[in-house]
């Protein structure tokens, strides 16, 4: 900021973004100093460094207002792969897994494969992932169970 931008030539940018132009960082402190502002390095590694004209105060609130909404926002899609015939302690095992990813405001992707002979069994492994998600207990389907070649899949969410 200000005094301590070593770099011989910046590229300057108003506090509404706007090119100001490529300047020595005297020229830039100079102006900046005209309009009672700060001059902030916003990317030293780009080539010429960029400047912005600024009051420091309020960039690092728009900064950190930024990585505010970044970190709030974001949900991945964890995957929980199942098979029809799994154990009722492994299916809790899962189920319990499950509710902690969606504790975590993930979103949730059952996949049950389904094997051989299995294949003719599509009502059974419907009830089944029914039967799975009732154990979650916080979960709500996103759409309904769709089969993608062996395999039944269908995303869950945190009830709200």
């Amino acid at each position: 900021m200000n005094d301590e931008i070593r770099a011989p030539q910046i590229r300057v940018l108003d506090d509404q973004n706007k090119q100001v132009g490529l300047m020595s960082s005297y020229e830039a402190l100079v102006e900046a100093r005209k309009r009672g502002i700060d001059l902030v390095e916003i990317a030293p590694k780009a080539v010429p460094p960029v400047a912005k004209l600024i009051e420091l105060n309020k960039y690092l609130y728009l900064l950190a207002k930024k990585e505010k909404n970044e970190s709030h926002g974001k949900t991945e899609v964890k995957e929980i792969k199942l098979g029809l015939f799994v154990a009722e302690n492994d299916a809790a095992r899962l189920a319990s897994r499950a509710k902690d990813f969606l504790e975590k405001n993930h979103q949730v992707k059952l996949s049950l494969w389904l094997k051989g002979r299995q294949l003719e069994l599509k009502q059974e492994a419907r009830e089944f992932l029914a039967r799975f998600i009732a154990q979650v207990g916080i979960a709500k389907t996103v759409s309904e169970p769709v089969m993608q070649g062996k395999v039944l899949r269908v995303i869950i969410t945190q009830q709200k």
